[in-house]
């Protein structure tokens, strides 16, 4: 995983030696791990290099690779000069590593506004991934990039990001499971994802959709037009108070134990669920479900709730905030589903006519 928030616009003169021949050439970016050089005749990915610079006129020398290309009609549209990205070899403790951490440190572009936006990108490709990073760095993001789920993952969960952008179909850990594995993380539960895929039928936006995803965007796509979209999402989630802290499907979590668990941690909030084409709210104070609606049918909130103890498949979302209207039900959620136990067994004795 290569996060891009230590990347700093700098033009530092460097020397690149492949098999023996030395090319002059100037830096547009760089990193701690690595840096984004112009070139004309861009080199190879996989291509073996040496890069030298000498900041204080002492020459230092570390081995890289280089792992993406920048042409020129991707560098036209990006507002970029066509080059190479390459990843430094040596040791991370060495005096280029420290000559490299010392100007980073220094410069003052890494002082980012309290309001800047956050954004973890997940996709195999890297070409992709590099397009997107410096076009979302551009526009105002601070940009962490992941080739799989589980990178992903990680970089959420150890920097909390405003939206996240992933490719359905990942090593690892995709998109989908990227998106279910968020939901179980209180902290991350109320991040807006957005899932990019080459396919876009009704079944895979559905499949999206019902796990939580904000967004779904077909390829190929243009960078603006993603950027105004996670900006959008980004920026009104700030604004929610009511976020979504819990999310997942019944299958993993059966309906009666995350009511348990509702009540055991006394939590306020609608908890929303997603059974075939049929959704039902169900509105907590304090760990007790006070009401209990369901979109196909108007009946009391009792009835209701006994139906929906039924569901053992579907999707679940559970939002922070105060439930609306008026209690109509005051037992607690062990005396509920008690209820709905003598219930159903009442109904498996009746006879059938």
């Amino acid at each position: 995983m290569h996060r891009r928030t230590a990347r700093i616009v700098l033009s530092l003169t460097v020397e690149l030696t492949v098999e023996g021949r030395t090319t002059l050439a100037v830096s547009q970016d760089v990193t701690p791990f690595g840096m984004f050089i112009r070139l004309g005749e861009p080199l190879p990915v996989g291509a073996e290099v040496e890069v030298t610079m000498a900041p204080h006129g002492v020459r230092l020398t570390t081995p890289a690779v280089v792992v993406h290309v920048l042409g020129e009609v991707e560098a036209a549209s990006l507002g970029r000069r066509p080059g190479i990205g390459v990843v430094f070899r040596g040791p991370p403790d060495g005096a280029f590593a420290r000559a490299l951490a010392a100007m980073i440190s220094a410069n003052p572009q890494l002082t980012r506004p309290p309001d800047e936006l956050r954004i973890v990108v997940a996709d195999p490709s890297t070409r992709l991934l590099e397009r997107l990073s410096t076009a979302f760095d551009n526009a105002g993001f601070a940009v962490s990039t992941a080739t799989n789920g589980m990178e992903a993952l990680g970089a959420a969960l150890s920097r909390h990001p405003d939206v996240v952008l992933a490719e359905r179909d990942m090593p690892v850990l995709d998109g989908l499971s990227l998106l279910e594995e968020m939901g179980k993380h209180a902290e991350l539960a109320s991040v807006p994802v957005m899932i990019m895929c080459e396919q876009s039928t009704d079944l895979t936006r559905l499949e999206a959709f019902q796990l939580g995803a904000m967004d779904y965007i077909p390829k190929p796509f243009t960078a603006l037009e993603v950027i105004l979209r996670a900006r959008r999402l980004a920026r009104a989630v700030r604004r929610d108070a009511d976020r979504v802290i819990l999310r997942g499907t019944l299958e993993h979590v059966g309906l009666p134990s995350l009511l348990a668990m509702l009540e055991q941690d006394r939590r306020t909030g609608v908890l929303r669920l997603m059974h075939d084409e049929v959704i039902a709210w169900l509105g907590f104070v304090d760990g007790r479900i006070t009401r209990a609606r369901v979109s196909d049918a108007r009946t009391d909130s009792r009835s209701t709730l006994m139906r929906v103890l039924g569901w053992s498949t579907g999707h679940f979302e559970l939002t922070a905030g105060e439930a609306d209207g008026e209690p109509e039900l005051e037992d607690s959620v062990t005396h509920l589903l008690l209820e709905h136990a003598r219930f159903h067994d009442e109904a498996a004795r009746r006879p059938v006519a």
